[in-house]
C-alpha cells in the first residue's frame, strides 16, 4: 500500500515539473510578456526605429517648429532654415535627407534632418504650411497647428539636399568648435557627411557670434585650423554673415523675425 502511494506520488511530481515547463515556454514566446512599458522586442519599437532611421513609411504626428536649431551645429546662416526637420531620432551621418508628402493633397517637400527633438515629428512651420495648405506660412496665408492626416516619409540619398545648402557649396556647413563629436563620428566611417562638411569659425547655430570664416581639418587631428584662433570670437557679433541672417517665422502669425 505505502509503495503504491509513493509511485502516486513521484508520477504528480513529473507531471507538475512538465505543467511548469510548459507553461514557461508559452510565457517566452508570447510578445505581451515583455509588458506594455518595455521598449525591447516589441513589435511598435521595431516600427518606430524604422520610421525615424531609415526607409520610408507612414506618420501622422507632423507638427510645425518656428525657431530655427541644430543638435550637430549646422549652421542657420548657410542653408534653407525653413527646410529642415526635428524629430526624436539622433542625426544620422547618411541619411540627413527625407522627403515628406501630404498624402491626401499630394504635396511634397525635401528636409534636412539635422537637429534632434524631445518626441515630435516638427519640421519648420513654413514646410509644414505648404503641406497643408500649398502656400508659404507668411502673414495672410499661415494657418495655427493642427491634423494634417497621413504624411508619407522617404530618406533620400543625401544628395538631393545640397540644394538646401544656401551657400553654394554643397558641403554641410558645421561649427568648428561644437560639431566635433559629431563630425568625429563620421569620418571615422564611409559617410555622406565625412566626405561634404565644411567647419567654419562661427560660435553659434544662428551665426551671431564669431568669425565668418572657413576652418580646415588636418587628416587624424581633432581640431579645426581658422585664420582666426577657433572659437575665439565669442565676443565678435557677425552682424551680417555672408550668406544671409537667420530668420525665424512667427508661429502662427507668418511674420519674419531675427533669430
Amino acid at each position: 500500500m505505502m509503495h503504491t502511494i509513493i509511485s502516486l506520488f513521484v508520477a504528480f511530481l513529473v507531471a507538475f515539473g512538465l505543467a511548469q515547463e510548459l507553461t514557461t515556454s508559452i510565457i517566452k514566446a508570447s510578445p505581451s510578456s515583455l509588458g506594455p512599458h518595455s521598449p525591447v522586442d516589441t513589435p511598435s519599437s521595431h516600427i518606430t526605429d524604422k520610421r525615424q532611421s531609415s526607409g520610408s513609411g507612414s506618420l501622422f504626428d507632423v507638427t510645425p517648429h518656428s525657431f530655427f536649431s541644430s543638435s550637430i551645429g549646422v549652421l542657420g546662416c548657410k542653408i534653407n532654415t525653413n527646410r529642415v526637420a526635428y524629430w526624436p531620432d539622433e542625426v544620422d551621418c547618411d541619411n540627413l535627407c527625407v522627403k515628406l508628402t501630404n498624402v491626401t493633397a499630394g504635396r511634397s517637400v525635401t528636409l534636412l534632418r539635422i537637429d534632434h527633438s524631445g518626441g515630435a515629428h516638427d519640421i519648420s512651420y513654413d514646410a509644414w504650411n505648404y503641406l497643408a495648405t500649398g502656400h508659404p506660412a507668411a502673414p495672410g496665408t499661415a494657418i495655427a497647428g493642427g491634423a494634417m492626416g497621413e504624411v508619407h516619409y522617404q530618406y533620400l540619398p543625401a544628395d538631393n539636399c545640397r540644394s538646401l545648402i544656401t551657400d553654394g557649396s554643397g558641403k554641410l556647413p558645421l561649427m568648428g568648435a561644437n560639431s566635433m563629436n559629431f563630425l568625429s563620428s563620421c569620418l571615422s566611417r564611409d559617410t555622406w557627411v565625412g566626405k561634404n562638411y565644411q567647419l567654419w569659425n562661427i560660435n553659434d547655430s544662428l551665426c551671431h557670434k564669431g568669425y565668418d570664416e572657413k576652418c580646415t581639418l588636418a587628416a587624424g587631428a581633432n581640431q579645426a585650423t581658422c585664420p582666426h584662433a577657433l572659437g575665439s570670437g565669442a565676443a565678435v557679433t557677425i552682424p551680417n554673415p555672408t550668406d544671409h541672417k537667420v530668420m525665424n517665422i512667427e508661429y502662427p502669425t507668418g511674420k519674419e523675425v531675427p533669430a
